[in-house]
C-alpha cells in the first residue's frame, strides 16, 4: 500500500454519456457475527463424564419409592441429572426443541444444585435465540448470571447478552453490559479480548472513534499478554476494526474547494487510507478465515475509494473550461493504477477464501467487485470517465 500512495493533485472530470457504477461494500456488516462466530457448544453428558471409563458420573440421582397398597410391593424409580441432560441434548440434535426446553427446565427446577443446571439455562437461552425471541433469551441469561454467578456459563452468558444487544443496535445497553463484564474478576485473557473487541465495535457504531480505538488496542494488549489463545476470532475482529476506525474517518473527510483546502482534504484521506490498509493487513496475521476475507475485501476496496475521491473531487478554481479535457485525462491516467490494484486485490481475496476452504460474504463480494472493477477499468482506460 505504501508503494501505491496516491499522488495528490487538483482534479476534475468531464461528464460521460453512461457513468460507470462504482462498486460498494457488501450490505452485511461483519460484526453482526452471531451467525458467523462459532457458537459455544455445550458439552453433552458423555463429554462431562469422568475420565476413568469405569466410572459413570450421574451427578445427582433421585430415587422415589412407592408401595402398592398396604403390605404391597415397593417399586423404586430413579432419575439422574446426567440422564435428563443427555435426553435434552439428544432432543436438540433431533430438532425437537420443545421437548428439549421441557427437559432442561425440569433439570433446573428439580435439581438446582446440579452441575448441569447452569449449562441447561445457557442452552435454554440458545434455543430461545434460535426461535427469534431476544427478550426471552436475555431474560434467561440474566437468570443464569444471577443464580450461578461464579460458573463458567455465567461468563459465557454475559458475553452472549452483549453480543445480542450489539446485534440489535442497542448500543447503550451493550456498553453497560460490557462494562459489567470487564469488571468481573473471573475473566480469562480470551474473555477480555472478546469484551474489548465488542466494546470497540459498539463505540465505533456510536461514532466515538477515540474510545473505539482505545478498546480495540486494549484487546491487542491482552492478546500480547496471554500465554496462549486457541481461537483467534476476537483478536482478528479487534484488529479488523482498528482498520475500520481509520476507514470511517476516511469516509467522513469531505473534499471541497477552495483549491488549497481540497489538496489538504485529499492528503488527509490518503493518510487515513494508508493507516486503514496497514491495520487490515495486520489482521491477516491471525489466520482467521472470516476476518481475513473481510480485511482482504477492504484492503482491495480502499483503492477504489481513493480513486473515486480523486476523480469525483470538485473542479479546481484554476482550471478553465478550455483546459479541462487535457487535465481530466492527466488525472485519470495518474490514478488508474488504483483500479488495477483493487482488481488484483479482490481476485486474491477470492483465492484466499478458497485456500481457507470457505466462502464468506466478503469473498463473495470480492468476486462481484472484481467483475465490476474490470469493467470500470476498461471504460476508464477508453476515456469513459466518471463525473464529479
Amino acid at each position: 500500500m505504501r508503494t501505491a500512495v496516491l499522488a495528490i493533485a487538483l482534479v476534475a472530470c468531464a461528464p460521460p454519456p453512461r457513468p460507470p457504477v462504482v462498486p460498494s461494500a457488501p450490505a452485511v456488516a461483519p460484526a453482526r457475527d452471531l451467525a458467523t462466530a462459532k457458537p459455544r457448544t455445550p458439552p453433552d453428558a458423555a463429554e462431562q463424564a469422568a475420565k476413568d471409563p469405569r466410572v459413570v458420573d450421574l451427578d445427582i440421582i433421585r430415587i422415589t419409592a412407592t408401595q402398592q397398597g398396604v403390605g404391597g410391593e415397593i417399586q423404586a424409580e430413579s432419575i439422574s441429572t446426567g440422564d435428563l441432560f443427555k435426553q435434552a441434548t439428544e432432543a436438540v440434535k433431533a430438532h425437537d426443541t420443545e421437548r428439549a426446553l421441557g427437559l432442561y427446565r425440569k433439570l433446573v427446577a428439580d435439581f438446582p444444585d446440579s452441575k448441569y443446571a447452569p449449562t441447561s439455562l445457557y442452552d435454554i437461552a440458545a434455543i430461545l435465540d434460535g426461535r427469534g425471541d431476544p427478550e426471552g433469551t436475555i431474560g434467561t441469561l440474566h437468570q443464569l448470571i444471577a443464580t450461578y454467578p461464579h460458573s463458567r456459563e455465567a461468563v459465557d452468558g454475559h458475553l452472549y447478552i452483549a453480543a445480542l444487544q450489539a446485534d440489535h443496535a442497542q448500543w447503550a445497553d451493550a456498553i453497560a453490559t460490557l462494562d459489567a463484564i470487564l469488571a468481573r474478576p473471573d475473566l480469562t485473557y480470551a474473555d477480555r479480548i472478546e469484551a474489548f473487541a465488542r466494546t470497540g465495535y459498539v463505540r465505533l457504531e456510536q461514532h466515538r472513534y477515540d474510545d473505539a480505538e482505545s478498546a480495540l488496542q486494549q484487546a491487542v494488549a491482552e492478546y500480547r499478554k496471554a500465554p496462549r489463545i486457541d481461537d483467534p476470532y476476537y483478536i482478528a475482529m479487534a484488529s479488523y476494526y482498528l482498520g475500520e476506525v481509520s476507514h470511517r474517518k476516511f469516509e467522513e473527510v469531505a473534499v471541497a474547494l477552495p483549491d488549497d483546502a481540497m489538496i489538504a482534504d485529499l492528503e488527509h484521506k490518503r493518510v487515513l487510507a494508508v493507516e486503514a490498509y496497514d491495520r487490515w493487513k495486520a489482521s491477516l496475521d491471525y489466520h482467521q478465515a472470516y476476518w481475513a476475507t473481510a480485511a482482504g475485501y477492504q484492503m482491495s476496496q480502499i483503492f477504489v475509494e481513493l480513486w473515486e475521491a480523486t476523480v469525483k473531487a470538485p473542479y479546481p478554481d484554476r482550471i478553465d473550461l478550455a483546459t479541462r479535457p487535457k487535465y481530466i485525462a492527466d488525472v485519470h491516467e495518474r490514478v488508474r493504477e488504483h483500479l488495477a490494484k483493487a482488481l488484483e486485490g479482490h481476485r486474491m481475496n477470492v483465492e484466499l477464501a478458497k485456500a481457507y476452504g470457505v466462502s464468506t460474504t466478503w469473498s463473495e463480494g470480492s468476486a462481484e467487485r472484481a467483475q465490476q472493477i474490470a469493467e470500470l477499468l476498461a471504460k476508464d482506460s477508453a476515456g469513459d470517465f466518471v463525473t464529479p
